[in-house]
């Protein structure tokens, strides 16, 4: 996956913009070349360890801070990728003092919301996430929450009308989009088939 980063001073909105890989059409001799150099660049800006360390980084200078991820193009996660967040994530609930104050996500793509259900099933949030399905409803959010605060009643109407997500930080929150967060708990038992079928994809892949 690339992740690209995008912050603006004195923003509080850290974007996140998370993509497939490009695949590379040249042949496989000009591919072999230039394969480890090409590796090493996407690993130091446009990998999942820029958005942690970013993340880090903000965290550090303990002002407070949210995240709006967008994943409208994203149709193949990487699974690995996936566990290094969860690592990450579960590290970072053990610090005293979180800065995050939530982050909005936007996906589009079954299969890349059953996988986020999955991480998250397996490590609760740092902070509450909200998932909507287009860039639109995301900023449109957004502008909610700076308004009128994360449990607000224009923010949950929003949440109700567009049928967004919530997946609360919390171990037995009280979720006010109740319907939603059930909805999402009974999918979480589909998105493990389907990011073993996304794992068994990848290795044939590889074969190919």
């Amino acid at each position: 996956m690339i992740f690209t980063v995008k912050q603006i001073d004195n923003d509080p909105c850290i974007r996140i913009k998370i993509t497939d890989k490009k695949k590379d059409k040249k042949d496989k001799k000009e591919k072999k070349e230039k394969k480890e150099k090409k590796d090493k660049k996407e690993k130091k800006i446009s990998s999942i360890h820029n958005f942690l360390e970013t993340w880090r980084k903000k965290h550090e200078e303990k002002i407070q801070f949210n995240f709006l991820i967008d994943c409208y193009e994203l149709t193949s996660p990487n699974v690995k990728d996936c566990y290094v967040a969860i690592k990450f994530i579960r590290k970072m609930k053990k610090e005293k003092c979180q800065y995050l104050t939530h982050s909005i996500v936007v996906i589009d793509n079954y299969t890349v919301r059953n996988v986020l259900f999955y991480i998250f099933k397996i490590q609760k949030p740092v902070a509450p996430v909200f998932i909507v399905k287009t860039p639109k409803e995301a900023d449109e959010l957004r502008g909610n929450i700076q308004t009128a605060g994360l449990e607000s009643p224009l923010v949950k109407c929003f949440c109700e009308i567009h049928e967004s997500y919530y997946i609360s930080n919390k171990t037995d929150p009280e979720n006010y989009i109740i319907d939603s967060t059930l909805e999402a708990i009974d999918t979480i038992d589909d998105s493990i088939e389907s990011l073993k079928q996304l794992t068994l994809s990848e290795e044939d892949n590889r074969k190919i």
